[in-house]
């Protein structure tokens, strides 16, 4: 692939995300800008934006044309929400095959996401949604022909157990500290949700009481270097629906 922005060849590096795995971002090394796969940004901690960003590039001029996405050719267009500071420069691909930071910009990226959460934890200000401090993620649900579920009679509703991936987004996991995270994820549909912990933490909380489709929760009071486990339960039109579980582990 080339740069979106130079049409340099690219290449890639390996880094370690949040969540525990390893991803792939490719690089230019010609103006030093990264193309990195939809939403995987919120996943890379400061620390890792910082190193990928500290590539000297071989030429200072920056493009002044848009950046073109280097997966379909379409032209990529600058993120201007509440996640991204007027400060920082972020491009998308309309047909969500990425995300583009020119040089330097993957790293102010993830320093205001930073201070912005640690800002309304600091003054206890509750972020409006998830999405006032991650990049969107332009979300693709994908019909299936035959999901596997297990059917309960709970009272006059029934609770579903279907494949996460048709209903919800992958659940993000923003570390705070070694004691708190931010759990975070898009509906297909506006719903209630819920996060019930089965490994780590003994609770149930509320996320949303009225039907919505950002959902956020903040957890606090966890214990430094634990594995959790948990599950989300969906309420859709009083149709209850629990996902498969999920894990995390605390710094």
């Amino acid at each position: 692939m080339t740069c979106p922005h130079c049409s340099h060849p690219l290449s890639f590096i390996a880094v370690d995300t949040v969540d525990g795995n390893t991803q792939t971002v490719d690089e230019c090394l010609n103006c030093g800008g990264h193309f990195l796969p939809p939403y995987m940004a919120n996943f890379l901690s400061v620390e890792t934006a910082k190193n990928v960003d500290s590539v000297l590039p071989k030429s200072k001029t920056v493009p002044a044309t848009r950046p073109v996405c280097p997966k379909c050719g379409q032209n990529m267009s600058s993120i201007k929400d509440d996640a991204v500071p007027e400060t920082v420069t972020v491009f998308t691909c309309p047909n969500n095959h990425g995300d583009f930071f020119p040089k330097g910009q993957l790293l102010n990226f993830k320093k205001a996401q930073q201070a912005k959460i640690y800002y309304h934890k600091l003054w206890g200000i509750p972020l409006k949604s998830a999405f006032a401090v991650i990049i969107p993620l332009v979300i693709v649900f994908t019909a299936v022909a035959t999901i596997p579920t297990i059917i309960k009679q709970l009272g006059t509703s029934q609770e579903s157990r279907v494949k996460a991936g048709d209903i919800l987004t992958a659940p993000l996991i923003t570390p705070i500290s070694s004691t708190q995270v931010l759990i975070s994820f898009s509906t297909k549909n506006p719903a209630r949700t819920q996060v019930r912990f089965t490994e780590g933490l003994d609770q149930t909380f509320v996320i949303s009481q009225t039907p919505q489709t950002n959902h956020l929760l903040n957890v606090e009071g966890l214990q430094p270097g634990t594995l959790y486990k948990y599950v989300i339960t969906l309420n859709i039109n009083e149709k209850l629906t629990t996902t498969q579980e999920y894990t995390f582990a605390t710094p």
